[in-house]
């Protein structure tokens, strides 16, 4: 039960914050992987988009029809098809990019050395698109292990 306890204290009184576990490298290479990442869903590039993946990702989508915890790589490449069509068509554009996804609020915290939670808003009219990506450090690479996406209807402009 010591043990415990001393586990528990140790955790609490842990420093906190984008730089606690890693060195100030880790913050750069997770936002250059963050860049990465919304530059391909931005010009609906399925293979740069893929690629910013690790193996067996999972997902919550904001909306219908994935209503559930996407979590196979079946389940996972027909979702994000059916979200790079919806987006292509909506877009009215022909050629990238499709979106221009702008982060606010930008946070990043490194739990430990090799993970990173990585939150921000998408501010749209009438909405606030809240995102929560998990990276894990693979090699000297960081990929996109999680994402957690909700979309909340507001009735301000910005809230």
């Amino acid at each position: 039960m010591k043990l415990w306890s001393a586990i528990f204290a140790a955790l609490l009184l842990a420093p906190s914050g984008a730089h606690a576990a890693g060195d100030r490298s880790s913050d750069v290479q997770v936002r250059e992987a963050l860049t990465i990442f919304l530059t391909a869903f931005d010009n609906l590039d399925w293979p740069a988009f893929r690629a910013c993946f690790g193996p067996d990702p999972t997902m919550f989508h904001p909306a219908a029809p994935n209503t559930r915890r996407v979590e196979t790589e079946e389940q996972f490449d027909k979702a994000w098809a059916g979200v790079f069509d919806r987006i292509r068509k909506s877009s009215g554009r022909s050629r990238p990019p499709f979106m221009q996804l702008e982060p606010k609020d930008l946070r990043i915290e490194f739990p430990s050395e090799d993970v990173a939670i990585v939150t921000f808003h998408i501010l749209n009219p009438g909405e606030i698109d809240r995102r929560t990506i998990l990276f894990k450090r693979y090699g000297s690479a960081w990929k996109t292990v999680h994402i957690h996406a909700s979309n909340l209807r507001t009735d301000a402009e910005h809230p």
